[in-house]
């Protein structure tokens, strides 16, 4: 049972995602299952936002849609 809950982990695991919807850019990062959306009106301080949370969550890159 434990490696089912490992493979869960590694699809839904934690990640950052940049898109830009609606004229605003969106950093979304997803930890521990909860999702958190921030939105930035230009793109320099979402790319920025999103780094940091990449490094925060040890991850090793940011996900861009």
């Amino acid at each position: 049972m434990a490696d089912l809950f490992d493979q869960i982990e590694n699809i839904i695991g934690n990640s950052v995602e940049l898109f830009f919807s609606n004229q605003l850019w969106t950093v979304r990062v997803i930890e521990d299952g909860a999702a958190t959306t921030t939105t930035y009106e230009d793109e320099a301080p979402a790319v920025q936002f999103a780094e940091a949370e990449m490094v925060r969550l040890g991850l090793t890159r940011v996900i861009r849609l």
